[in-house]
């Protein structure tokens, strides 16, 4: 396995928690699966959403594109493995992205502080 991309982001969550308040359903439903709605309903919700906000950022940046090109947040589902580390699942474009690469394997890292959430991924293949 070798080491094809690498993104990284890191999510003010207080201005986050502000694009919550403005944007409302309308700004989480662009950013988020319902799957994943659900499963940040609990008492730190903006903090979840900001690191899970930090991944999918971080995994355009790897594969280069960006909000462009067809390529959404809505593109990258944030999952749990059962040791309870992130993952991701890609699919529409941003995973045409990554295939193009040979990105076969992303290995996900979040963490917060008080007022920031961070995210680092790397794309892996062979």
């Amino acid at each position: 396995m070798s080491i094809i991309a690498h993104g990284i982001d890191a999510v003010d969550i207080e201005r986050f928690s502000r694009l919550i308040e403005k944007g409302g359903q309308g700004f989480l439903q662009r950013c988020f699966l319902s799957t994943e709605l659900e499963e940040a309903a609990d008492h730190k919700t903006n903090e979840r959403l900001a690191g899970w906000f930090a991944v999918k950022e971080a995994i355009l940046k790897s594969i280069g594109t960006g909000q462009s090109n067809g390529a959404t947040f809505t593109d990258i589902e944030v999952l749990h493995e059962e040791t309870g580390a992130p993952s991701v699942v890609l699919s529409g474009r941003s995973k045409e992205f990554a295939d193009k690469l040979g990105i076969t394997k992303w290995f996900v890292s979040i963490s917060h502080i008080e007022k920031i959430a961070v995210a680092s991924v790397i794309g892996s293949g062979r």
